[in-house]
């Protein structure tokens, strides 16, 4: 493993063929700076993989996370993605999204010990400081509670403290950035729309903007009175895709207060990826793989065999690591290093950029960011110090949940 966090899951098996760092390998600049900041994900699906009979309480090989791996990777926050199946309707699609959120608290109340529930301002430096998993209970899409201010409310009751307006479908309150795109909805927020996020801001809970149209993006700008995150988002600028910010949306997020997360999705943050390109990333994602398995320690021949694996990536122009890290720098070059975070969406894709294949790789992240010629400090602030200011700012009170 990259280190031994500070999240220490006792409880946890210890896993066959991996051993931690300390004592084996001489200490690494790049480790100690992950070891240290506070390391927060925006976006995460894994509760997906649970309401299917999964498990994440174990270290798995199917996925990309799970309780052992956010310890080896070094998570000390994660937002947990509240979804509903598009194929949920009605009262079934606020059912599950129930379900959802109990099965999340079911397995913080059986691994209490390593995990806890964030609900109000300081819940994170707490939780973090008695070595547990932060874990913020966050809904991808408001369709399940059918446009009702009364299931807000009971979301929120239940331990909701990050809402995200649309998915990829728009409601009579708010345009998803698809429908806008497509030109299938004039978009914007409607008068219910903006009654719902003034609800969120009197709660104190985190709006999150990411797959809203432009047009409702500006309408929460326009109505919120909180600082916003958008959980799960790459640069326009780099790449045209209608889930990615405009520098004006950037800017506006920045203005405030907010934090802008980017996101690791390949086709989100690099163009041109037919089938002949995905084939070659999922041939790198066996070999790193290989990689972590012929060096449980991660170290120097580790690290020499995984530059070159990347180098020869590079070469093939597919999606890498590096391409995140090209969406970080341009948001902050725009937005200020104060407003950019990361938001992975692990666990909600099949395709990973090469190089950043599961959660326990995200040290190699820091790595790069730092390679890049960001400071130390600009790193700890993207790394998660920039999304507990939002928390803290906007999460300043709540009930038990």
């Amino acid at each position: 493993m990259f280190r031994s966090h500070r999240i220490i899951h006792s409880i946890l098996p210890v896993v066959a063929g991996l051993v931690l760092l300390v004592g084996t390998v001489p200490a690494q600049d790049f480790r100690d700076l992950h070891r240290t900041a506070l390391v927060v994900d925006g976006h995460n699906d894994v509760l997906g993989r649970v309401m299917s009979g999964g498990d994440m309480e174990s270290w798995g090989s199917v996925g990309h996370s799970d309780l052992p791996r956010f310890r080896a990777g070094g998570i000390d926050v994660q937002l947990f993605s509240i979804w509903v199946p598009s194929k949920r309707k009605g009262n079934e699609a606020w059912q599950y999204a129930l379900d959802e959120i109990d099965s999340l608290k079911a397995i913080a109340a059986r691994n209490a010990s390593v995990m806890g529930i964030a609900l109000r301002g300081g819940d994170i430096e707490r939780l973090v400081a008695d070595r547990k998993l932060a874990s913020v209970i966050a809904l991808e899409g408001g369709r399940c509670i059918d446009g009702r201010r009364d299931r807000i409310i009971e979301l929120y009751r239940r331990g909701l403290r990050c809402f995200g307006l649309t998915w990829n479908f728009s409601s009579d309150w708010a345009t998803c950035s698809q429908d806008e795109r497509a030109g299938k909805v004039r978009g914007g927020l409607s008068k219910k729309g903006k009654s719902f996020v003034r609800l969120l801001d009197s709660l104190g809970v985190l709006i999150d903007v990411s797959h809203l149209g432009a047009r409702s993006f500006a309408d929460v700008i326009a109505t919120t009175r909180s600082p916003i995150i958008a959980s799960h988002s790459g640069c326009a600028a780099l790449r045209d895709h209608h889930r990615n910010l405009t520098d004006t949306q950037l800017r506006a997020i920045a203005a405030g207060g907010g934090v802008a997360m980017m996101t690791y999705v390949p086709s989100f943050i690099f163009a041109g990826l037919d089938k002949k390109k995905q084939d070659r990333m999922r041939a790198y994602e066996r070999q790193a793989a290989e990689l972590r398995k012929n060096h449980p320690d991660r170290g120097a021949a580790y690290l020499k065999a995984y530059d070159n694996m990347l180098a020869s990536a590079r070469k093939e122009r597919l999606c890498t690591i590096d391409d995140v890290v090209r969406h970080v720098l341009h948001a902050v070059n725009v937005a200020g290093a104060a407003h950019v975070g990361l938001g992975s969406d692990f666990d909600g894709i099949g395709l990973t950029p090469v190089g950043l294949h599961d959660v326990t790789d995200l040290p190699l992240l820091t790595r790069a960011l730092r390679n890049s010629g960001l400071t130390d400090e600009q790193i700890r602030g993207i790394l998660g110090g920039n999304f507990l200011r939002v928390w803290n700012t906007v999460v300043k009170h709540g009930s038990d949940g």
